[in-house]
């Protein structure tokens, strides 16, 4: 898929994901070892009233999904695959409420700019709006992903 392929407007569902106690206590524990996301009888002291899942836990667990997302696409014939995807970074990242544990939420993408880049003229810029909804459909997670993606030769 190159630039001129990417459609705008179209959401997709790249997974859900299910936060337990323990994978949030051990992710926590590698990359983000604060005690109201490490310790249960700590978290319950803390503001949040109770364990809490990292943003950083939310963030990688859309980049997971985004992938086998990705991959499953290309598996089904419905993409190409391309590896010369490039970030110039995210806009507006957002942890909008607590994570606990036993939620599933839900990550979605959805394209919505395409932008020249003048310093890269073989790449155009794609930016999409994500986010992550529990069953309800409330908003806990989001943000705007920036991908630069090469044009058509």
């Amino acid at each position: 898929m190159y630039f001129e392929d990417v459609p705008l407007h179209d959401k997709r569902v790249l997974g859900s994901y299910t936060f337990t106690e323990e994978n949030i206590i051990a992710f926590a524990r590698a990359y983000d070892p604060q005690s109201f996301h490490v310790d249960k009888e700590a978290a319950e002291r803390s503001p949040y009233r109770g364990l809490i899942a990292s943003g950083w836990h939310t963030a990688a667990v859309w980049m997971k999904l985004m992938l086998e997302h990705r991959r499953a696409r290309v598996a089904a014939g419905e993409d190409q695959v391309q590896d010369n995807f490039v970030s110039p970074g995210v806009r507006d990242l957002k942890w909008l409420k607590p994570v606990r544990p036993g939620m599933t939420l839900t990550y979605t993408n959805e394209s919505v700019a395409k932008r020249e880049w003048p310093s890269r003229p073989g790449f155009g810029l794609i930016e999409g709006i994500n986010e992550a909804r529990d069953e309800k459909g409330e908003l806990y997670y989001s943000f705007i992903n920036r991908v630069l993606i090469a044009r058509r030769p």
